[in-house]
């Protein structure tokens, strides 16, 4: 192994051992309970994966697991409603959470001398939770308000739309986490209380604690509180995620509000956990990684065809989609942008990539997983990402790995593998009511723009070209 990867991967192993070591053990009520000691600060952080998310919902509750989210922070008898907010803030806390497709995630910070607060007022929510009209009324009215403004958001409305259209009718994750408002207009009480007792149990959830604190005191402290919880007797299978194969390209036209053209282009990858994943996260870093990547230098760079354009594997439990996406003018056609994305993927199916290119992608994902480890934060997520995804938070430790073991080999077979025709879906999205006025000052601007280029590239002037890219 060359020196310029030893470096890193030993002060990687330098950061890791200063961290201590990660304990893990499970509660008889099947509660998983993973802690990391890290006391370079005093502080922890406390993150609660539930193994449910949108595709569990069935059909008449889509929404219901985001709906949770939200009423999970409206208070027990004992804690009530705007009190878990207001202690952890007291002691100099902080709290979010999310849902997506798969899980459902709750996270605290605060001081390490606080641990037990949080764990207390987690485990009392987990059994104790009110739900009633009132509560379940005014938090569907929060996550209508929360779909109002997505939607009056054109593009990022298309966005879920198209990943939406990437699995069949009916599947799983056919619904973003959002949900269809009409369904959840009919979801009662009785439903979410029967939604609550199914998948908020312990045998279904995963805590996670990393900070200033040792593996004995939150043990003690999980089987206080955690505990005396009982198991979910009624949690069903995961439903099934896959997807078939297509058997072709899928074009789709739309028209937005939005006065700039942007073209999204999506190829079925397999799920999270793949063997795959590592070599297409690492060539998504030689093709989009940057302004010095390759469709930026293309797009943008050489053809001057695109004002902006970026990718991202869209990775979850079933199967997810590399997606990439160009912002361009008007009198851009939108197949010119298509062409020449699937011009330079030919190139990488054809040809490969360099060493440098293999190289320098390695390093930027390794800088940023070294990076995440500084945080508490950062570690909690990844060792609970890693358990729901791998079923074991070890294969956390193997992800840099995993990433430098990555091969030119590996990046040419996963493009001739993945990026074929009759597996991609397009969405070109135009502009709908583009008048004179605008089309005659879009292209004025455009002009503007790459003469900055062209001078920049004359001059090789490295403030204008970083001008260029931030006028999108």
């Amino acid at each position: 192994m060359k020196l310029n990867k030893i470096i890193p991967i030993l002060f990687l192993s330098g950061l890791i051992a200063d961290e201590g070591d990660i304990t893990d053990f499970t509660l008889q009520n099947g509660l998983k309970v993973i802690v990391m000691e890290k006391h370079a600060v005093p502080v922890v952080s406390v993150n609660l994966w539930y193994d449910v998310g949108s595709h569990d919902e069935w059909d008449g509750i889509r929404g219901t697991a985001h709906l949770f989210e939200h009423m999970m922070f409206r208070g027990t008898p004992s804690i009530p409603d705007g009190d878990f907010d207001r202690l952890l803030k007291e002691v100099g806390g902080d709290l979010n959470a999310s849902t997506s497709d798969d899980h459902t995630i709750y996270y605290e910070r605060l001081p390490a001398v606080n641990l037990e607060l949080a764990l207390r007022m987690e485990a009392d929510r987990m059994q104790n939770l009110i739900l009633n009209q009132e509560i379940l009324d005014t938090e569907r009215e929060v996550v209508k308000e929360e779909e109002r403004q997505r939607s009056a958001n054109p593009i990022q409305k298309l966005i879920f739309k198209y990943i939406r259209s990437s699995v069949p009718e009916g599947h799983p994750y056919a619904e973003t986490p959002i949900g269809i408002m009409e369904q959840l207009d009919t979801v009662s009480v009785a439903t979410c209380q029967s939604f609550y007792e199914m998948y908020y149990a312990p045998n279904n959830a995963v805590l996670v604690v990393v900070g200033d604190v040792t593996p004995n005191k939150v043990k003690q402290l999980s089987e206080n509180y955690f505990g005396s919880i009982p198991s979910s007797k009624n949690l069903p299978d995961n439903p099934d995620l896959s997807v078939p194969a297509r058997d072709k390209k899928v074009t789709l036209q739309e028209k937005s509000s939005f006065d700039i053209p942007v073209t999204f282009m999506g190829y079925q990858i397999p799920p999270a956990k793949h063997e795959d994943i590592q070599a297409l996260t690492v060539l998504n870093s030689i093709l989009s990684g940057g302004e010095s990547s390759r469709l930026p230098q293309r797009l943008v760079r050489k053809d001057k065809i695109a004002l902006f354009s970026a990718g991202q594997p869209y990775t979850r439990q079933g199967p997810g989609i590399f997606i990439y996406f160009a912002v361009y003018f008007p009198h851009i056609k939108p197949d010119k942008i298509a062409s020449t994305i699937i011009d330079e993927l030919e190139k990488i199916k054809k040809n490969g990539v360099t060493q440098d290119e293999l190289t320098k992608a390695q390093k930027q994902l390794l800088a940023s997983k070294i990076f995440e480890r500084y945080s508490a934060s950062s570690l909690a997520n990844s060792l609970g990402s890693a358990q729901l995804t791998y079923g074991d938070y070890r294969e956390y430790n193997k992800e840099i790995e995993r990433f430098s073991k990555v091969s030119s080999d590996d990046i040419k077979r996963v493009a001739n593998t993945y990026f074929i025709d009759k597996n991609l879906m397009v969405m070109h999205i135009s502009p709908e009511n583009l008048g004179f006025g605008k089309k005659l000052m879009m292209r004025l601007a455009s002009l503007f723009m790459y003469c900055l280029l062209y001078t920049s590239d004359a001059a090789d002037d490295t403030p204008c070209v970083d001008l260029g890219g931030r006028r999108i």
